[in-house]
């Protein structure tokens, strides 16, 4: 229930920042993009809560040098989960039978780097980030609860596009495809993970 409530703020925080002040800071920072919104994300090769999931959002901030490259950070954050069927569990001379749910927390942040192809209605772009990525591991069982949690180094190449249908260009649409990879190593209930894969698209607005 805590993780429920802990998500809905979250998307509060976002939507307001989002909705209350694209135009004022677009027109006090006008070489600057602010962007956010949904996350679909799909785990690769993860053995480790493997479903896709649209649990997740991404706030992205830059500063254009040039007319073309900007440098800024990000803040991505994401949630997948899977149920597992009964089985047994051994460790030594012990074991135990038992259904789960695995849960997978991400949160990667840090800078990136954007080279944007055009300044125009349609604004097409490529980027890559570099930061950390925090993880949780969990493995809820029916009478206790196992966690893991971890640091990595995060890395994730972005290609996307921007499409402001206003004249001004102070407010548009954004649309990109992503894959990112951490270092993070974690281990709950017979489950190792060494390194994150992760494929997703994100949707959003831009200012």
């Amino acid at each position: 229930m805590k993780r429920k409530y802990h998500w809905r703020a979250w998307i509060l925080i976002v939507l307001i920042f989002a909705f209350a002040t694209p135009k004022a800071l677009a027109q006090i920072f006008p070489h600057s993009y602010y962007q956010a919104g949904w996350q679909f994300n799909i785990p690769v090769a993860s053995r480790f809560a493997s479903e896709s999931s649209g649990m997740g959002f991404y706030f992205d901030g830059g500063y254009y040098l040039t007319h073309h490259i900007s440098i800024g950070g990000f803040l991505n954050c994401h949630s997948n989960s899977e149920r597992i069927s009964r089985r047994i569990y051994t460790s030594g001379t012990a074991s135990l039978s038992t259904d789960q749910m695995q849960t997978l927390l991400q949160l990667p942040f840090g800078l990136s780097l954007r080279y944007r192809f055009a300044a125009r209605t349609w604004q097409p772009y490529i980027s890559v980030k570099l930061g950390a990525n925090y993880s949780e591991a969990t493995s809820v069982l029916r009478t206790e609860r196992i966690e893991d949690r971890s640091w990595g180094f995060y890395a994730s190449p972005e290609a996307g596009i921007n499409i402001f249908p206003f004249r001004d260009k102070w407010f548009g649409f954004n649309i990109a495809a992503y894959y990112g990879y951490a270092t993070n190593r974690s281990s709950a209930l017979g489950e190792r993970i060494a390194g994150l894969n992760n494929v997703g698209l994100r949707i959003g607005i831009t200012f």
